[in-house]
């Protein structure tokens, strides 16, 4: 499993000598049923968790509903981002849509690990950059495109989502109604 991790951090930034034994020392595996949560609202998250198998959705609660905002799948790092920075009470849920596995890590070992190695440091900010650049894009498509639009680019663009999400999650990601994705689903098989 982490070996997994190593090949994930490989794309940004090989870690050598300490900095890379600090993943088989500070790293541990977890388990969440289908279901059960990663972080929840009004709980400090204290731990990021890099996802080894399954997928997860990230949501927060508006006037009973639950909306659906980010997805995360395998080899992706999962957790509530401000509440783990700032460690302040999170203003989201993560559930675990399949049954995970995670490598995940403490919010204080991480810190420890920035301050004894620049390579830490360094590929931290490397990831945040990448996830950055997912956020935005996300955000200019929910503010520019059409429901159309948005469930094509989501077809070419994360496939998985199609395959491994229900469709009343996908609805509720692409923000439209589940009538507006059954109506576009129907146009798009034509």
């Amino acid at each position: 499993m982490k070996d997994q991790l190593r090949a994930y951090l490989d794309g940004f930034l090989k870690l050598e000598g300490e900095a890379a034994d600090e993943i088989d020392s500070k790293f541990y595996t977890k388990q969440y049923p289908r279901s059960s949560f990663l972080a929840v609202e009004g709980e400090i998250t204290k731990e990021v968790h890099f996802l080894i198998k399954g997928c997860c959705r990230f949501f927060h609660k508006k006037n009973n509903r639950a909306i659906t905002h980010w997805f995360s799948f395998e080899n992706t790092f999962t957790t509530s981002l401000r509440s783990f920075t700032t460690q302040t009470p999170c203003e989201e849920y993560i559930q675990a849509i399949e049954e995970c596995t995670v490598l995940s890590l403490k919010h204080q070992d991480l810190m420890r690990m920035y301050d004894k190695h620049k390579q830490w440091e360094r590929l931290g900010r490397l990831v945040m950059e990448d996830f950055s650049r997912r956020m935005l894009d996300r955000v200019t498509a929910l503010q520019n495109l059409t429901a159309k639009q948005r469930y094509i680019m989501l077809l070419q663009s994360e496939p998985r989502i199609i395959q491994r999400i229900p469709l009343n999650l996908i609805s509720s990601y692409l923000g439209i109604s589940g009538e507006t994705l059954s109506r576009v689903r129907s146009e798009i098989r034509i």
